[in-house]
């Protein structure tokens, strides 16, 4: 089996982003289980569209004059409606209906691009992303302290407020939060520490001191923050909106809030999550820190791939 995937070639490949990251590990296991990678000249049997720039229609028409299968990974779409959506959406919506299928990475995913888009009349799955357990694991720190650890490019809808306040009222003993990223709210107390930008390949050193992972997001799709934590055995605290919820399942604990509709929404719209709540669930994630299910095999990437290659096959049978 031969395939190409788009964002692995031209600018894109350069880009330090979430998915030029994911499909990098991607193909590195794709290839272990004896599937190649293969640029878009060379004949292919599937042509994986992930992300998009000018060159994508592009490719898609290539590989389907060659006869290849077209599969579209989807994560969001925009959906904040003081930039023009229709303009932003219009590249993602015309590769959508080009595909013989759709890679969604959770089932919220799969929700908000249908609401948005209609639903594909070919084939979907739905696969999160992975990371390998011998990158991301976790000895635990040794100096005694609780640390709850929260990570993400901070913007309203990450509500690094509602984490900050939260775990400031929660009055913990003997424990501190650290947040990594530049962030965007600021409550300036002895044990909360904020480390600002921190190079990716810095990441692991951070999850591997950590007792706890807060994740408080009002809408992401599949968190890769969340995927590494998962996979370094470190229990999730999330809301109930979005995807978080799909990826933690019994691996921590879940805060239910007012389900959000997928309707667009502006910057100052955005609901702070409850600090009562927040606290109930820090303590919760204290008490019952034995109780969780690890280790999260099905978030290792090497079966992440598995699953990729198991769609890729339908793909092709189906023809």
């Amino acid at each position: 089996m031969k395939i190409c995937i788009n964002n692995l070639e031209g600018r894109l490949k350069n880009l330090n982003i979430g998915p030029v990251i994911f499909t990098k590990r991607l193909a590195k296991e794709l290839g272990n289980l004896g599937v190649e990678i293969v640029e878009k000249d060379s004949p292919h049997d599937v042509l994986l569209v992930v992300g998009d720039d000018s060159n994508t229609p592009g490719k898609i028409d290539n590989s389907r004059k060659k006869g290849a299968k077209i599969i579209q990974r989807l994560d969001g779409i925009y959906h904040v409606p003081d930039r023009d959506l229709d303009e932003l959406n219009r590249p993602i919506k015309e590769n959508f209906q080009k595909t013989d299928a759709v890679i969604y990475q959770s089932e919220f995913s799969r929700k908000m691009v249908e609401k948005y888009f209609g639903k594909n009349k070919n084939q979907h799955f739905v696969i999160p992303n992975g990371v390998s357990p011998n990158e991301f694991c976790n000895n635990s720190n040794k100096d005694g302290k609780t640390i709850f650890l929260c990570s993400a490019k901070w913007r309203e809808e990450k509500r690094l407020k509602s984490t900050v306040e939260g775990f400031e009222y929660s009055k913990i003993p003997n424990s501190e939060l650290w947040v990594l990223g530049e962030p965007d709210y600021l409550l300036e107390r002895k044990n909360i520490v904020y480390f600002g930008e921190v190079d990716s390949r810095e990441l692991p050193n951070f999850y591997n001191q950590a007792d706890f992972f807060i994740h408080l997001c009002y809408d992401d799709p599949c968190p890769n923050s969340v995927i590494e934590a998962l996979v370094s055995r470190l229990s999730v605290i999330c809301t109930s909106n979005g995807g978080t919820k799909e990826l933690v399942k019994n691996s921590g604990e879940v805060i239910l809030e007012g389900e959000y509709d997928l309707e667009p929404y502006y910057m100052g719209e955005i609901p702070e999550v409850n600090r009562v709540r927040v606290r109930e669930a820090l303590l919760n994630s204290i008490k019952r820190r034995d109780r969780y299910d690890f280790p999260r095999e099905d978030l290792y990437i090497e079966n992440v791939a598995k699953r990729y290659k198991q769609a890729f096959e339908e793909v092709l049978d189906s023809r």
